[in-house]
């Protein structure tokens, strides 16, 4: 007698379904990968150890896998501006802007921030996601529209997404498919969204030629220079400046994860721009307000910023000198004019290889893989901050000189590398 299939209940079809959605999916096959062949790199837990140096799993690394572009993030002056902020204000807002978390270092803040960048007004969000994700919908509706890069951060296009308008996506940095894109639109309000600074590959928009053909079709620019501000331009005014475009540029956003040694972000512009986003930005009016440590990192930094013009040119002359030498030791940089020095590996587990092998060495360094990049691109984000001294951006240097020589396939062209197995 045949035995009745047993029926599966509506929970267990939901437990079953959802179990197939966040464990088997292509993202998680190839993490598992990772981890069960000891490459696995994310997360790991990182304690700084002076400037420029974290210690991982016991192990001491020259760290140069982060966005400490200034090297800021372990100065004294900053620290010592942070406790005393803790101090007078205590650890955290509790509350919205709106409400009752504004505190006067917010406005100082955001008074130096728009004098600094040449904008009548600045608006601090409690991140840079947020001012994104809660600007362009407060810009632009449904009955818009939005004409974006393929390479923009993942929060430009959320931000697309949320506001409802009517999407475009143009090739990276491709001026001729955004005039023709935007000469098809007949919509009442066109905005274009660009990094100035793309944060993988570490190419430059052509912002001053992208400027020109939104006033011909009468578009705003929005330009999120998250990575360019501090660095680029004069004395670190970012991208606009560097371009001389800051006064037809109305939305400039801005991050002080990056230069400023804090976390938290910004959009500067017009006083009616900024007063109608402290009432209709929704991930700035319904978010707490940035702790005041956060504010005061990020003003003390700006304060050095302005005291210290040289420090964007040393930044930046020092990531060219890695360039260079880089490159005469076979890697594929790229980032040529910027602090960024990503190399280019093409395959996600060699990534994770070079990544272990430079840890083994003494550098900490970090691996961006598809789907952050495109496939074929995966790379190391590199950066050499200006504290480094002259004797660890050597030891650094070695370090890629050694790994060249054990792991020789991924410095090899695309064509004549062997193609490995990634799962998914």
């Amino acid at each position: 007698m045949q035995t009745p299939a047993v029926l599966e209940t509506p929970r267990e079809a939901a437990d079953r379904a959802f179990q197939d959605r966040i464990v088997d999916n292509a993202m998680m096959q190839r993490v598992h990968e990772a981890r069960e062949r000891g490459l696995y790199p994310y997360y790991a837990e990182q304690v700084p150890v002076g400037s420029n140096h974290v210690e991982i799993d016991g192990r001491r690394l020259l760290q140069l896998g982060s966005s400490n572009y200034l090297g800021l993030a372990a100065d004294r002056r900053v620290w010592e501006r942070v406790v005393s902020a803790v101090a007078e204000n205590g650890t955290s807002c509790t509350s919205s802007r709106l409400l009752t978390g504004t505190r006067p270092l917010h406005h100082r803040l955001e008074r130096r921030l728009a004098a600094f960048l040449g904008k009548p007004a600045a608006l601090v969000f409690p991140t840079g996601y947020l001012a994104n994700i809660g600007t362009i919908p407060a810009l632009v509706g449904r009955h818009d529209a939005v004409f974006y890069d393929a390479d923009a951060h993942a929060c430009v296009y959320d931000g697309v997404v949320l506001s409802g308008a009517t999407a475009h996506r143009f090739r990276h940095n491709d001026v001729d498919h955004l005039d023709e894109l935007l000469a098809k639109s007949a919509a009442p309000r066109k905005l274009i969204v660009i990094d100035s600074l793309y944060s993988l590959n570490g190419d430059l928009a052509p912002l001053a030629e992208m400027v020109d053909v939104g006033d011909r079709h009468g578009a705003w620019m929005f330009l999120d220079d998250a990575h360019g501000i501090g660095v680029l331009g004069p004395g670190g005014r970012g991208l606009s400046a560097a371009c001389d475009v800051t006064d037809r540029v109305p939305v400039i956003m801005g991050v002080f994860s990056k230069s400023f040694a804090s976390t938290g972000g910004f959009i500067a512009g017009s006083a009616d721009l900024i007063d109608h986003l402290r009432f209709n930005a929704r991930s700035y009016l319904f978010s707490n307000a940035i702790a005041p440590a956060q504010a005061a990192a990020a003003l003390a930094s700006l304060e050095i910023l302005e005291a210290e013009p040289d420090l964007p040119r040393r930044a930046l002359d020092l990531a060219e000198r890695a360039r260079g030498r880089l490159r005469a030791m076979g890697w594929r940089c790229g980032g040529d004019g910027s602090q960024m020095v990503p190399i280019v590996i093409g395959d996600v587990m060699l990534a994770f290889r070079v990544t272990h092998a430079l840890r083994d060495r003494g550098v900490n360094v970090s691996p961006a893989v598809w789907p952050g990049v495109p496939k074929g691109k995966d790379l190391l984000r590199i950066g050499f901050p200006p504290s480094l001294s002259e004797t660890e951006f050597e030891q650094a240097l070695l370090a890629f000189a050694k790994v060249a020589e054990a792991i020789p396939e991924a410095r090899l062209a695309d064509e004549s590398r062997p193609k490995l197995r990634v799962a998914g």
